[in-house]
């Protein structure tokens, strides 16, 4: 049976970086047995990699074509929800992010369909790059407002 695991969890970034990489890999980076991995995997138990391992296997998950860094970006995802939580959380309200992410991500969509067609600028290429990025910070900034945590 496949278990849920929450995406903003090092359960959930172990799992993406398994699948990747591959088990017997990820043993070798991590110098454990399957047990531990499965452990640290499995979304039910509070163990999670040790932070060098954890450095390591992004590392190589960066070294095998992944893109980001699965566990860093968790490690920062759950940051910024207690952050949130700690400081009274008033980065904009959820519906507002909900709108932004939609209308940045129709102007990124756009961009990158004239990006790919045949004879685009490099001035189209970099504006589909802002667009990108653009949406990408908006979705991110609903992170915070998504994960369910208790503070500190």
């Amino acid at each position: 049976m496949t278990l849920p695991r929450d995406p903003t969890s090092f359960a959930g970034a172990l799992a993406v970086i398994e699948k990747h990489l591959g088990s017997h890999t990820v043993r070798q980076i991590a110098s454990r047995a399957q047990r531990t991995i499965d452990d640290w995997r499995h979304p039910e138990t509070r163990r999670t990699p040790p932070i060098e391992t954890a450095l390591a296997l992004d590392c190589a998950w960066r070294a095998a074509g992944g893109a980001g860094a699965p566990m860093l970006d968790t490690y920062r995802r759950l940051f910024e929800a207690s952050a949130s939580i700690v400081m009274g959380g008033n980065f904009g309200s959820l519906s507002d992010l909900t709108v932004q992410c939609i209308h940045e991500g129709a102007e990124a969509e756009a961009a990158l369909v004239i990006a790919m067609l045949p004879g685009a600028t490099d001035l189209q290429r970099r504006e589909a790059s802002r667009e990108v990025a653009e949406n990408i910070a908006v979705l991110e900034a609903t992170l915070p407002h998504l994960i369910v945590q208790q503070p500190p």
